[in-house]
Order: C-alpha cells, then structure tokens, then sequence
C-alpha cells in the first residue's frame, strides 16, 4: 500500500472511533411521587428505560418554558421518557401540572410531571441530580439529566444552546446503543 493509502486508512480509522463511555454521576434511588394525573408515580417504572429529567414549576415565566419546549422536541425525535420534576410542591398540584403538560403537548405514557412531599424532590435534587435545592425558594438549574436504562445518572447538559442540545441527543443515542 502506498503512503497516501496509509493516510486514508488512519484517517478513516479515527474517524470510526467510539466515543468514551458517559460517566455514572450517581444511582438514582427508588423514589415514590405522584404525577399529573394524580396516580402515584414509583421511579422502578423507569427501570429499562433512558429518561431525561429536569426540575421545573409552572409558573416559572424564564427557564422553565424553554426546557419544556427542548423536552417538547425530544418527545418528537426520540424514544426516550420524559420526567419534570416540580420545585413549587405549594402550588404545582397534579391539576396544575396537568394543565402545564397539555399546553407543552405531553404524552402522558412517557412524559411524566411529578410532585411529592418536598423532601422527596429534595433529595432527588440536592443529594442525587446535584441541581440545587427544593426548599421552597423556587430557584433551580435549567439542566437536563440524562439517566440510563439502570437508573444511573450520565449526564447534565445546558437547556440552552443547539450545541448543549445536540450533546444530549448524541448521549441518548450513545446510551440506547449500549441497552
């Protein structure tokens, strides 16, 4: 082979690479809640599945409808489930998350909005996700979380951004390969 045939092999060849596994952040604990049609909602359904979380509350008028517009989008262009936890355990009842999910146009067989007992969703924000605190002081992160088929936590991307977003598309497909 020729030295110019050698260079097109090479590069081919890095062009083939897989890309590093994604991290494992944290195990997402078993958790019960209850969703927006007031059913209770136990985080082993999400067992053998990729979901993507997010903390939110609905009368947020700045991040929280763009993260939902992002998850809008990935309802469409992907398979995987959606779940948007609530930092307002005062006012987002199941009703209001209701209401909130069929303005976004939210499939309610995979994308999930829950509420609980604010400890609950502290836990998951504050000692799991890493995303800050549910105290009733309504700030949160505007990230997505994306969490694998066994429960692990691989990633946290930018809501904001085509880059950050198409990330998070190429980690899901990442992760739905390894299933």
């Amino acid at each position: 082979m020729t030295r110019r045939g050698w260079l097109v092999a090479a590069a081919g060849l890095v062009g083939c690479k897989r890309p590093a596994p994604l991290p494992v952040l944290a195990t997402v604990p078993e958790f019960s809640l209850t969703d927006q049609a007031e059913r209770p909602f136990a985080g082993a359904r999400l067992t053998g599945k990729i979901w993507v979380a997010n903390f939110m509350f609905t009368s947020c008028a700045a991040t929280c409808p763009r993260q939902s517009k992002v998850l809008q989008r990935l309802q469409r262009e992907t398979a995987v489930d959606l779940v948007s936890f609530t930092v307002d355990v005062k006012r987002d009842t199941p009703a209001v998350l209701g209401a909130y999910a069929r303005r976004f146009g939210a499939d309610p067989a995979r994308w999930h909005f829950l509420t609980g007992p604010e400890p609950e969703l502290h836990r998951l924000a504050y000692s799991v996700f890493q995303v800050g605190s549910v105290d009733g002081q309504l700030e949160h992160s505007s990230r997505l979380l994306l969490v694998d088929g066994q429960r692990r936590y691989r990633g946290s991307y930018p809501s904001a951004g085509e880059e950050s977003i198409n990330r998070l598309l190429a980690g899901i497909d990442q992760l739905a390969k390894e299933l």
